[in-house]
C-alpha cells in the first residue's frame, strides 16, 4: 500500500473515530444505560481505563527490563596508565 493511500486511510478512520466518540459522548439519549451507568460516562471510563493501563503496562515493562539487564561490564584502565607511562 502506497504511503499517500495509507495516510489519506488513516485521516478518514480518525475523522470518523473523532464523530463516533463525539456522538457517544454527548448525543446519546441518557436513557441508554448499560450494567447501571449511562453511555456517556462509559465514554470516559473505558478510555481512561485504557490510558492507565498503557502507562502502567510501560513501567511494567520498563521495571522489568532494568530487572532483567545484566550490569555493564567493568572498565579497565588503560595499559599505558598502568605502566606509568606518560604520552605527551
Amino acid at each position: 500500500m502506497r504511503d499517500k493511500t495509507l495516510g489519506g486511510l488513516m485521516c478518514i478512520l480518525s475523522v470518523l473515530i473523532m464523530i463516533g466518540y463525539f456522538y457517544w459522548l454527548f448525543l446519546v439519549p441518557e436513557e441508554m444505560t448499560f450494567m447501571g451507568r449511562r453511555f456517556s460516562e462509559w465514554a470516559v471510563i473505558i478510555p481512561v481505563a485504557i490510558l492507565v493501563y498503557a502507562i502502567l503496562f510501560i513501567i511494567a515493562w520498563i521495571g522489568w527490563t532494568m530487572a532483567s539487564t545484566p550490569p555493564p561490564l567493568p572498565v579497565s584502565p588503560k595499559r599505558s596508565e598502568e605502566k606509568g607511562e606518560t604520552s605527551t
